[in-house]
């Protein structure tokens, strides 16, 4: 029973990052335009998921949507949802502190040598960044792992939720979540080992 809520644990926290960091990239380069109509909306959007704590926009997520337009999304529907989200505005601004890193100046010489703007991001500045972004992406990553464990209370099967009900059935609150912990401890062990070697396989000779 653990080990099945912890794998949907760490399912739900695979599709919530990857899909953080695809809008976190979209955020990051819409902050970074010079647009106004860009910039602006990129910038309410991470201050305000950034200042909404998960727990509140995952009970916004699953009840409110619901009753305000009548959209119902199912437990890990509105899970993947609220840790998308609000990761997001975390990935944004790592990727956005990535590409400021980048010096300009290689993105004047590529669109000199007759790369496009899209070109000179994907093949220039965007392979850079993602060598610089690993490690906070990683701590992203666990955040979100941990974060993940707050889906029992609407009613997700996680460790958690397991955990939950052997201490209501049995009333083992030390053993059960004591369980939990160590399945955790173990999962970030993995987690950071598993980044650790992207980062060095992702380093310049």
């Amino acid at each position: 029973l653990f080990l099945w809520g912890a794998w949907l644990d760490v399912w739900v926290t695979g599709v919530s990052f990857a899909l953080a960091c695809l809008l976190g990239i979209g955020i990051a380069v819409m902050r970074n335009s010079g647009i106004a109509l860009l910039s602006v909306p990129a910038f309410v959007y991470v201050q305000i998921l950034r200042g909404v704590p998960l727990l509140v926009f995952l009970y916004w997520v699953y009840f409110g949507i619901a009753i305000v337009i009548g959209l119902n999304f199912s437990p890990v529907q509105a899970g993947i949802v609220a840790l998308t989200l609000t990761g997001s505005a975390y990935t944004a601004e790592i990727f956005r502190g990535g590409l400021n890193s980048i010096d300009p100046g290689q993105a004047e010489a590529s669109r000199s040598l007759g790369l496009s703007r899209f070109g000179t991001f994907r093949h220039v500045i965007l392979p850079q960044t993602v060598r610089i972004v690993v490690p906070p992406l990683g701590n992203v990553a666990i955040g979100l792992l941990k974060g993940a464990t707050l889906l029992s209370i609407i009613a997700v099967g996680d460790m958690v939720r397991v955990a939950n009900d052997l201490n209501i059935n049995y009333f083992t609150p030390f053993e059960a979540f004591s369980a939990v912990a160590v399945i955790l401890i173990a999962l970030v062990a993995l987690f950071s080992a598993a980044v650790s070697l992207l980062e060095r396989m992702l380093r310049l000779p």
